[in-house]
């Protein structure tokens, strides 16, 4: 977003809603520049049930041991993107495949001012504004040369900063594409708990603004024909499956959209078209069961699948590791090592195992929560070359 990273996710603690409201309005100060919503951990954002196995338990969830988230499809890109300045990886550049998308949780909020160690556990190679052309520039070139078909962009609704610069963004991803020949297609993540989107009046306002405002841009991510978005935590702030399907009849009543609903809670399918986890399942990792637990998400929307004659979308996360523990302000913090790149690739394998019909990479650039893949001063450009290696067998 372009606003204070710590508003982010502290509205999203939603075990204490009083701490959220007070770290929402107080959190990141320091930085005067900066004015806007902030990062949440994956324990937050549709992290895993108190119990867990990653096997099938009754009432649409799935089970985890956590201690204490048509019609025709997108032409195939043509051609490879370039490199840009600053990138660094290894492997020839990937070509993409708009059937297999590789979508990563992005976030345009940060400004030069925002980089300090005392806020996050690492820092970028390049410390940047979000806002800037360049920016996003380099940004495409290095995700596109590493496989990845777009971004899945924290929204927090018509007119904030973070809407103004997914404008930017799609604009980029033309010129990217007039200039390599690939096909960058992004969508919109939308932060259900941001303040301009609450109550059905609001999200009806909102989710009518981006169909009309990007439902037909080339470089909206669109699957089969259909423009898609994904929404955080649906079910949390007190929000029902009863008031989404009463949102859904006035926005989308053919169902000419795709709507991934974040979250274990496979309830959620009988309005939403599929779920995805933002917290790309790591209890897994935790438990050296990565595998089993994303199996058991495909086998569960398998099973709905033939039992209502659908065909709810199972969209796989990985992540390269964790760390929230520098967020001001943030109770229940945590680490999930790295592992200098092994925990990512545990993630890739159990992801691929399981079948996926989209992957998600949490995240590109969440910063704050330590869960990035851009090019950083420990890590260099590990992340982007493994996502490059495992986006070849993603999309071969």
């Amino acid at each position: 977003m372009g606003k204070d990273p710590a508003r982010k996710g502290l509205s999203r603690i939603l075990a204490a809603a009083c701490i959220c409201c007070l770290l929402y309005l107080s959190a990141c100060q320091g930085d005067s520049a900066i004015a806007g919503p902030k990062p949440t951990p994956p324990a937050t954002r549709g992290a895993a049930p108190a119990t867990a196995t990653g096997t099938p338990q009754t009432g649409g969830a799935i089970s985890m041991q956590v201690p204490g988230q048509h019609a025709t499809p997108t032409p195939k890109p043509k051609g490879k993107a370039k490199p840009a300045p600053g990138a660094t990886a290894t492997l020839p550049a990937v070509a993409g495949n708009s059937n297999r998308p590789l979508l990563a949780f992005y976030y345009m909020w940060y400004n030069t001012s925002t980089w300090s160690l005392s806020t996050m556990s690492d820092l970028p190679t390049i410390k940047y504004n979000s806002s800037d052309t360049a920016t996003i520039d380099r940004q495409l070139g290095w995700a596109a040369n590493a496989g990845i078909t777009g971004f899945i962009s924290s929204w927090w609704g018509p007119g904030d900063q973070t809407d103004s610069n997914f404008a930017k963004l799609l604009s980029r991803s033309a010129a990217l594409q007039q200039r390599t020949g690939y096909n960058f297609a992004s969508s919109i993540y939308f932060e259900s708990d941001a303040p301009a989107l609450q109550g059905e009046g609001n999200i009806v306002k909102g989710l009518l603004y981006l169909k009309s405002h990007y439902g037909n841009n080339p470089h909206f991510f669109h699957w089969q024909g259909k423009p898609v978005i994904f929404f955080w935590d649906p079910l949390g702030g007190g929000r029902s499956l009863t008031e989404w399907a009463a949102i859904r009849s006035q926005v989308d009543p053919n169902d000419q959209m795709i709507w991934s609903a974040e979250g274990v809670n496979l309830d959620m399918l009988s309005v939403f078209d599929g779920i995805h986890l933002f917290s790309a399942g790591y209890w897994g990792l935790n438990n050296n069961d990565m595998a089993a637990v994303d199996e058991g998400f495909r086998n569960e929307i398998n099973a709905y699948n033939s039992a209502h004659g659908t065909h709810k979308i199972w969209a796989a996360g990985v992540m390269p590791g964790y760390n929230d523990t520098r967020v001001p302000g943030r109770t229940g913090t945590f680490i999930v090592p790295r592992n200098n790149g092994a925990t990512y690739q545990e993630s890739w394998q159990g992801a691929l195992a399981s079948s996926p019909d989209w992957v998600t990479i949490t995240s590109f650039n969440e910063w704050f929560e330590g869960a990035m893949i851009e090019p950083s001063v420990t890590y260099g450009s590990l992340y982007l070359n493994l996502t490059q290696r495992f986006a070849y067998q993603w999309e071969g």
